[in-house]
């Protein structure tokens, strides 16, 4: 059965180029030669976005790396290499383990999402041990982060020659062919340090990622009043799948098919939380997490993703836990 509003829809342009073409013949102007050339240059535009979408050459290798209740986040691009976070203080000689492996010796983009343990305090062995070209972190407000390694921390990026930048919303760095975006960066303490952390988006080709650090529910709702594009295949969840992260909304307005977090098995916060599991298993977003599978590498071409495992369950803490614990 045809719509009646549809069907409205179809007559009025005919009505409209009619109209034109009876007051182009008053004016002495070839209408349709300009709808012609308009619908042409149109095509035109059209055509370039497609290209545009398809100039993404070879692949983007995204490496969840399994450092426990933590995160960090490897990604390869046409020899470029970014290093979303560094683990715990005690995971940093695995992850240049892992670099050394792989024969990276230079990490071109060292993001640290926010002064907590779990995400930076591996940097300093990092930043020691590698080539870095440029790290990226937020302006963290003076008195808020007093921890002793952290303190070292800025202590090693004042005295080294290092080239050190402040988070800045709007901010794009180029990844050879994939681009890594900040959405949103608050620069002032908002009731928890994990709320430093950036909403980014890495692009490549037709894919996205939302990467999320432990950015919590204020740091989501600013994004989705932003009105910043939050479109995304896949999303690294927020706060190891805590329930102060993954709102609904903002889970609604991503509307990933896959989901990774990054979190250990019987950990003492019981994360991944129930609840967040349940919002992922509704929306049925296949999840892969390093307490089930370990590390976990993404494959993602300019318009499709494969990874090195298997989807996990929709298990929260406890209950992984109770399956796979000692």
């Amino acid at each position: 059965m045809s719509n009646g509003k549809s069907g409205g829809k179809k007559i009025l342009p005919v009505i409209v180029a009619l109209i034109f073409v009876v007051i182009g013949s008053i004016f002495g102007i070839d209408v349709l030669d300009i709808l012609e050339n308009e619908e042409e240059t149109t095509q035109e535009t059209l055509n370039t976005q497609a290209e545009s979408n398809q100039t993404a050459e070879g692949v983007l290798i995204l490496t969840m790396i399994d450092v426990g209740q933590a995160d960090s986040f490897l990604l390869e691009q046409n020899g470029m290499t970014a290093l979303i976070d560094c683990g715990t203080r005690y995971d940093g000689d695995d992850i240049v383990k892992l670099l050394k492996e792989k024969e990276i010796t230079k990490i071109d983009y060292l993001f640290g999402t926010h002064p907590h343990d779990d995400h930076i305090g591996g940097m300093q062995e990092v930043i020691t041990s590698v080539e870095i070209g440029k790290i990226i972190i937020p302006d963290v407000e003076d008195g808020k982060a007093t921890s002793n390694w952290y303190e070292n921390l800025m202590l090693e990026l004042v005295r080294g020659n290092y080239d050190v930048e402040y988070s800045k919303e709007g901010a794009i760095y180029n990844l050879g062919d994939a681009k890594i975006s900040i959405l949103t960066q608050f620069t002032e303490y908002e009731s928890s340090l994990n709320n430093y952390s950036a909403i980014m988006k890495v692009s490549f080709g037709e894919m996205d990622i939302i990467m999320t650090g432990d950015a919590e529910n204020i740091v989501e709702e600013k994004a989705l009043k932003s009105g910043v594009n939050l479109d995304a295949e896949i999303l690294k969840v927020g706060h190891h799948g805590s329930d102060t992260s993954s709102s609904e909304y903002f889970l609604d307005a991503i509307s990933p098919e896959y989901a990774l977090i990054s979190v250990g098995l019987g950990n003492k916060y019981k994360h991944p939380i129930k609840s967040t599991m349940e919002n992922l298993e509704e929306r049925e977003i296949e999840v892969y997490r390093t307490d089930e599978s370990g590390t976990v590498v993404v494959t993602i071409t300019s318009d499709s993703v494969s990874f090195s495992t298997d989807p996990d369950d929709y298990l929260d803490g406890i209950t992984a836990e109770e399956r796979y614990g000692k």
